[in-house]
């Protein structure tokens, strides 16, 4: 009969432990630095921008990681030789710490300066491209052999049978992307009680810039027509859009019919809003706007976007011509007196719109005196919304219902 083997020492053990640890700890700090890489480098393409995106969001994630990794530093400190080594881990580990909690910290104390409520609950509420419920789709216009299509979101109880107010809502994206992008907004606006009109459009046919601006008139004109069809008021309509949907949004609501008009001319209703609410849009496409650094040193995404503005205007870039088209591609081209209440939304690290750009347009619309708010949210990039349950779209909700009902 063999003998049992012999107990481990319990400082082999020990130090086999601390070794693992400290490994384990590596490896965090390792990943960290890799995931603040993403978040504060220039993107070298839209993959490691979407990337960059989900870090952020979810920035309690690797808080949590080098809480670990730190905690795990300790013990390898505690149980190995190898102190040096483990004070360095420690030490990158603690930083990444701090690091990572300064955006749910700033989005924190953003919250206190708008009176909202935070959930930690809500954080991992999970995604905005899934809903409990379908849509009821239909064709708004038909323009040169194009079906144009909205969604219609209504809400999930019976009301009061009084008309409701209108949120038509513009998907950002690209010319593949299609109408309700973000369902779950839908039907958290549409549960408010408002009625929402989620709306497709023709994404800027080459050297037709006017196109996509025209179809969202088209829309607003065929929704004020047919509003008491779907229990909504024609009166009370709100215009919202985010990314290239945002500078449609202000497009659309700023001009008169004669600087951009609708693609469907034969639809005689106004095509005037009471609301118009822009998310993390550019307002400035000429030579004067400030680009973020990230995007002029990004080796995809800046050239992508010089080559979709050139696509919009037909025009090639540093001409007469391409400055001409890029003034009347701007909003900021249209503020007077007579825009209506608007609210900013701003996205504070967003790699394709820079503060400065929000900020001078702010500045228009104040000395223009329009009605305006703008939400500043640090920490937050371009699409932070797909983030159902993060504390910039907590924030963004709260203030957003707060408009709707101010100005519906």
């Amino acid at each position: 009969m063999k003998p049992e083997p012999a107990p481990a020492e319990p400082g082999r053990l020990r130090t086999g432990l601390g070794r693992a640890a400290l490994a384990l700890s590596a490896l965090s700090a390792v990943a960290l630095v890799a995931a603040a890489a993403l978040v504060l480098l220039p993107p070298p393409s839209y993959d490691v921008w979407q990337l960059a995106l989900l870090v952020l969001e979810f920035a309690l994630v690797p808080a949590g990681v080098a809480l670990a990794g730190t905690a795990l530093a300790v013990l390898a400190l505690r149980w190995t030789t190898w102190r040096r080594t483990s004070t360095v881990v420690a030490g990158l580990n603690a930083v990444a710490l701090v690091a990572a909690l300064v955006p749910p910290v700033a989005l924190w104390n953003t919250a206190r300066h708008h009176d909202v409520s935070l959930s930690l609950p809500d954080y991992v509420a999970g995604l905005a491209v899934d809903t409990d419920r379908a849509p009821e789709t239909v064709r708004y216009a038909t323009v040169d052999g194009e079906d144009l299509m909205l969604d219609v979101w209504r809400p999930g109880k019976p009301g009061t049978g009084e008309p409701l107010p209108v949120v038509i809502n513009v998907h950002g994206g690209a010319e593949d992307y299609p109408q309700s992008m973000f369902p779950r907004w839908d039907t958290w606006l549409a549960d408010q009680g408002y009625v929402v009109f989620d709306i497709d459009y023709r994404f800027f046919p080459h050297g037709d810039w006017q196109a996509a601006p025209g179809d969202v008139k088209c829309a607003v004109s065929w929704v004020r027509r047919h509003a008491k069809d779907y229990g909504a008021d024609p009166d009370r309509i709100a215009l919202m859009g985010q990314s290239a949907g945002g500078l449609l949004t202000l497009l659309a609501s700023y001009s008169t019919d004669e600087q951009i008009p609708s693609s469907c001319p034969e639809h005689r209703e106004s095509t005037d809003v009471q609301a118009a609410i822009a998310w993390y849009t550019a307002t400035d496409a000429t030579e004067a706007a400030v680009l973020p650094w990230r995007l002029r040193h990004s080796a995809e995404i800046g050239p992508d976007l010089e080559q979709q503005q050139e696509r919009m205007t037909g025009a090639v870039a540093g001409t007469e011509q391409a400055r001409r088209l890029n003034r009347a591609l701007s909003p900021i081209t249209y503020v007077d007196a007579q825009a209506p209440p608007t609210l900013l939304i701003q996205a504070g690290h967003d790699v394709f719109v820079s503060p400065e750009d929000i900020r001078a347009f702010a500045d228009r619309l104040e000395r223009a005196g329009v009605t305006h708010r703008v939400l500043s949210l640090p920490w937050t990039e371009h699409m932070f919304d797909l983030n159902w349950g993060g504390f910039a779209s907590q924030i963004t909700r709260e203030v957003l219902a707060r408009f709707l009902a101010e100005r519906l």
